[in-house]
């Protein structure tokens, strides 16, 4: 049930025991957590993490409820189940034989996701209009969006469910349960814009700020080989080809940086985007 502004005290909450971008995690009584947002959070954007999560919930794609919106002084959050387990990425440190594990997992997963369909969600290619009219995306002309725009609205359409942010990090593990989380920027559509997404994940998304250089190394040289098995078991239980993939590239930057913006990834993003949209006027 979808309970509006729970109130809660912030001397009660004790220290948070997770920190992310967006967000504080704090537990709760009755196996609860609490995902408080930063001040500069906006409402709308919580309120769409709130009903995402909802959907998932509902369509059986994931196993974590949400029970409502909370508000702690000025600040306002999100109450989850609290999801036991660890993560698809620290199973390894248990047993170093679910590091080849890991690829078929991810796939397998990802796969049944894009077997449920909703309409309750964003169409993903409403999200990417909004995204090129948004202003980290102001650096394209006009007319340079227009031929964006254009490209788009040819790609194929899709009632799939999309997880947009679907990686290792983002399945919880216990036993045999898999929990997938996670679901603010979830939306409908084609499932190669969903796959496309995690391989820009996988070769294009920071590490955790303040990473040590050796462990960059070694994450990325695990990450190259976690999304060779991912796309090889993907593309095996689907029938999905590299092209269908390939296609759905520009969106998946343009995503990428128009919903999450983050200043290290910024330039790189944007010269990326800039060298595919001159190809597409040399076509």
């Amino acid at each position: 049930m979808y309970n509006q502004n729970i109130q809660l005290e912030k001397a009660t909450l004790g220290k948070p025991f997770a920190i992310g971008r967006s967000a504080e995690l704090y537990l709760l009584e009755e196996h609860k957590i609490l995902k408080l947002f930063f001040p500069d959070a906006k409402e709308s954007e919580i309120d769409l993490e709130i009903k995402n999560t909802m959907e998932a919930n509902r369509k059986s794609v994931s196993g974590m409820r949400c029970f409502g919106k909370a508000k702690v002084d000025q600040r306002f959050g999100i109450i989850f189940d609290k999801v036991d387990g660890i993560s698809l990425t620290k199973l390894p440190d248990q047993n170093p034989l679910e590091l080849f594990r890991i690829a078929r997992t991810l796939a397998r997963l990802h796969y049944g996701i894009h077997q449920i369909h909703s309409d309750q969600y964003k169409d993903i290619k409403e999200i990417l209009y909004s995204c090129l009219i948004s202003d980290p995306l102001s650096f394209l002309n006009s007319i340079e969006k227009e031929k964006v725009k254009s490209y788009i609205s040819l790609l194929p359409l899709g009632n799939s469910i999309l997880h947009l942010d679907f990686h290792p990090e983002n399945v919880i593990v216990d036993g045999k349960e898999e929990v997938i989380i996670d679901w603010m920027t979830a939306a409908k559509g084609n499932p190669a814009a969903d796959v496309a997404f995690t391989v820009l994940l996988f070769t294009d998304a920071e590490l955790w700020p303040g990473t040590p250089k050796l462990k960059v190394l070694f994450y990325t040289i695990i990450r190259k080989f976690i999304l060779r098995g991912y796309l090889k078991a993907y593309k095996s239980l689907s029938g999905i080809t590299d092209s269908e993939i390939d296609a759905w590239r520009l969106p998946a930057l343009i995503l990428r940086l128009g919903l999450w913006n983050i200043q290290s990834e910024r330039e790189r993003l944007k010269s990326q985007i800039s060298r595919l949209v001159i190809k597409l006027g040399a076509e």
